[in-house]
């Protein structure tokens, strides 16, 4: 007990020594640990927000109203209703007027009232939106209606959903180098913070040397100064994110009710890897910096 507790206090008193580069070294990894957690937390925003869409993805089928092709018959739609609720595959069938279809188009660029003014309500087509037990069989409908008397188009709004997955996963990949790039540059400070403070205590350490301590009874303050420099920065990180991310999410929560959002339980689960990976790199970059001092 008496020996781990002269190493910290041998650690901590190197970290009051070179107090400028500590605070640069636990500046560090918070800015690199922050990135990082805000990664892996948009990471888990697009699995919860595509769950969720993915649940409600809808395949719209609309009808000819005679622009572009003969106009559906009350009997083609309604044959076409019986057809489509009689597939194994479809959930849930309804039909969209053109009127509802001119409502939602209004509800969903309320803010653009120029393009809305733009638009005659008679334009936007009827539709029936067919939601699917797996989402993955569009091909079973579009195959078997595509042809089917009345029908003008057939679209998989999956389309759509992985044009923004696609975009998301590149801002997630961009994120997780910029995280990358930072927890390097981290460990590299911490790697010259520690070879600083060995330098300034080799006599020190020399005299440990000549009274028998180990290499790694030697080593190990400047090792324990790295850890708990990389460990405050992880905590700080997740203060960070704790104190931002469920109040910015709920924020945007109130504004669009299309789609879940991450919450405090998702800030919670990733404080655990981001103390890994800050006392981790800490450890690595303070062992690496000390195989030049082994021999003393």
């Amino acid at each position: 007990m008496a020996r781990w507790r002269y190493l910290l206090q041998e650690a901590f008193i190197g970290l009051r020594r070179n107090l400028m580069m500590t605070f640069a070294v636990i500046l560090s990894v918070t800015v690199s640990l922050t990135l990082l957690g805000a990664s892996l937390l948009l990471s888990d925003q697009v699995d919860l927000a595509t769950d969720d869409w993915v649940g409600r993805v809808e395949v719209s089928i609309f009808l000819c109203d005679g622009r572009v092709c003969p106009a559906i018959t009350p009997e083609q739609q309604d044959e076409l209703r019986e057809e489509l609720e009689a597939q194994e595959v479809v959930a849930e069938v309804f039909y969209e007027s053109k009127q509802e279809a001119y409502e939602r188009f209004t509800e969903l660029f309320a803010d653009q009232p120029s393009l809305v003014e733009s638009i005659d309500p008679d334009i936007l087509p009827a539709s029936f939106r067919v939601r699917l037990e797996n989402p993955n069989l569009f091909n079973v409908i579009a195959d078997q209606f595509g042809a089917f008397p009345g029908v003008e188009e057939i679209v998989d709004q999956r389309e759509v959903l992985n044009q923004f997955l696609r975009f998301t996963n590149v801002v997630r990949n961009a994120a997780l180098v910029v995280a990358a790039i930072q927890l390097i540059a981290a460990g590299v400070l911490i790697a010259n913070t520690i070879r600083v403070a060995a330098f300034a205590r080799r006599e020190q350490t020399s005299i440990m040397r000549l009274v028998g301590a180990s290499n790694w009874y030697i080593r190990l303050p400047f090792v324990l100064e790295g850890v708990i420099a990389g460990l405050v920065g992880a905590l700080v990180s997740w203060g960070l994110l704790y104190a931002t991310v469920p109040r910015v999410a709920g924020n945007l929560a109130q504004d669009i009710e299309l789609m879940p959002f991450i919450g405090v339980a998702q800030v919670l689960a990733i404080g655990p890897w981001l103390l890994i990976a800050g006392t981790g790199i800490a450890a690595v970059a303070s062992v690496l910096a000390l195989r030049r001092f082994l021999d003393v």
